[in-house]
C-alpha cells in the first residue's frame, strides 16, 4: 500500500463515511472491506495464504489492501473502472441477468474475469497482484445490496435521505453510515459477523454462483428501498431514516459481510489449491509492482 494512503486516505475516508457529504459512492465503506477480508483470511488454507503472500508486499495482506480497488491510484491504471464495482438491476426485476451488464463491464464480470487471471499461472506477477486485489475487493462489493438492486437512481446514489440528523445518500447510508454509526470497534465487527458462521451457514453459503450472490444482494435492496425497511411503504427523497430503519438493516449487513468473507474465501482457496508453496526467491520477492505500489 502507497505510504500516502495508508497515512491519510484511509483515516480521510473514515471520517466522510461518518460525515456523509456529496457526491456518488459505488463501494462498501473501508471497514466493512477490512472486516470481510479478515473474515476471508482467517478461512484461508496455508496454500491460498502461501499464494496470496507470493504477490503483495512484504507486510501488506488481503485486509490491508481490501480498499486498493477504490484508490485514484487503480482508477488511473484502469480507467474506466468505476462501473466494475456495481450493476444496476431494477428492483422490479426478478433476478439478475446479463442485459443488465453491457459488454461484461459490472461487477458480476469482472469477477469472474479476475477469477480467470488470478488462476493463470502464466499471467504476470504483476497483473495477477492487480487481480488479486480486484476479486477481494468485488467479491465483497457484489454482497453490498444497493451494488446490484436499483431505483432509477443509480444504486440509491441519488435518493437523498436523513440519517441521524445529517444528509446523505441511500447507497452511502449501506456502504458505510449504518455501520460507522453502530461501531468503530473493527474487532468488535468481525466477531458479531464470525457468529454467523456455522458450518451449517457455509455448507449453503458455499453453493450457488456470482449470478445467485447478485440475485440474494437484489432481493435485500428491494426490501432496502422501502420505510420501514421491508415494509410496503416507499422510501421517498428526503425521507427521515432512523434507529429502527438501522436496527432492521445490521442484521443483513453482516449477513452479507459473513457471505463475502466466506465466498472470497473459498475462491481463493479454490485457485491457490495447487500454487507451489516454496517462498518466492529474494529476487522474486523484491520485484516492484509498477504504478507506485511500495
Amino acid at each position: 500500500m502507497t505510504e500516502w494512503f495508508r497515512r491519510w486516505a484511509c483515516p480521510f475516508l473514515a471520517a466522510s463515511i461518518v460525515l456523509g457529504g456529496g457526491g456518488e459512492s459505488h463501494a462498501w465503506g473501508f471497514r466493512a472491506h477490512r472486516i470481510a477480508s479478515r473474515i476471508a483470511e482467517a478461512r484461508l488454507t496455508p496454500a491460498a495464504r502461501a499464494g496470496v503472500r507470493a504477490l503483495l508486499h512484504e507486510g501488506d495482506t488481503i485486509v490491508s489492501e481490501s480498499g486498493w480497488a477504490d484508490t485514484d491510484e487503480a482508477r488511473r491504471e484502469f480507467p474506466g473502472s468505476g462501473s466494475w464495482h456495481y450493476v444496476n438491476v431494477p428492483i422490479s426485476a426478478a433476478h439478475y441477468e446479463d442485459r443488465y451488464c453491457p459488454a461484461g463491464t459490472c461487477v458480476v464480470a469482472k469477477i469472474k474475469h479476475f477469477r480467470k487471471v488470478l488462476a493463470d499461472r502464466r499471467a504476470s506477477k504483476t497483473d495477477r497482484a492487480r487481480a488479486l486485489l480486484y476479486l477481494v475487493h468485488l467479491v465483497e462489493d457484489v454482497h453490498n445490496p444497493l451494488h446490484v438492486g436499483d431505483n432509477r437512481d443509480r444504486g440509491g446514489n441519488r435518493t437523498q435521505v436523513q440519517f441521524d440528523g445529517r444528509a446523505t445518500n441511500l447507497h452511502r447510508l449501506w456502504d458505510s453510515g449504518m455501520i460507522e454509526k453502530h461501531s468503530h470497534d473493527e474487532r468488535g465487527w468481525t466477531d458479531s459477523v464470525n457468529r454467523l458462521i456455522t458450518p451449517e451457514a457455509v455448507a449453503k453459503w458455499s453453493k450457488g454462483d456470482v449470478e445467485s450472490w447478485a440475485d440474494e444482494s437484489l432481493q435485500e435492496a428491494k426490501k432496502a428501498y422501502r420505510f420501514p425497511l421491508g415494509s410496503d411503504r416507499a422510501a421517498e427523497p428526503g425521507v427521515r431514516l432512523g434507529g429502527d430503519y438501522s436496527e432492521a438493516a445490521l442484521p443483513v449487513i453482516r449477513l452479507r459481510l459473513a457471505q463475502a468473507g466466506v465466498r472470497l474465501a473459498n475462491d481463493l482457496n479454490a485457485i491457490f489449491a495447487d500454487e507451489p508453496t516454496a517462498p518466492a526467491s529474494e529476487k522474486e520477492r523484491r520485484r516492484p509492482i509498477p504504478s507506485g505500489r511500495r
